[in-house]
């Protein structure tokens, strides 16, 4: 027997899944809908996609931000070994 998601609810007494106005186990009308708990799978498929391009987006920008700072470190770095204080031709050391 199959009951469709949006119309199971769950006995809050005897913890059976139903779909008619009252629990067909114990008569009681103390119920939860099942919709509200569990979602259906369409909800999954239609915002997995959304979720890996977005933690894809972000880790390609962390990372390529993190290339930059990385190639302008070392380019700041080689400029400051380079000799440029040179007094009168000569070197210092």
């Amino acid at each position: 027997m199959s009951i469709p998601l949006e119309n199971a609810r769950l006995c809050l007494d005897c913890d059976t899944v139903f779909e008619e106005p009252r629990c067909p186990s114990c008569s009681s009308e103390s119920f939860f809908p099942l919709s509200r708990w569990v979602r259906p799978a369409s909800e999954f498929t239609e915002a997995a996609p959304r979720v890996a391009s977005k933690k894809v987006r972000n880790t390609s920008l962390v990372l390529g931000g993190a290339g930059v700072a990385f190639a302008l470190w070392k380019l700041f770095k080689n400029q400051e070994k380079k000799p440029s204080d040179k007094k009168d031709g000569t070197e210092r050391n």
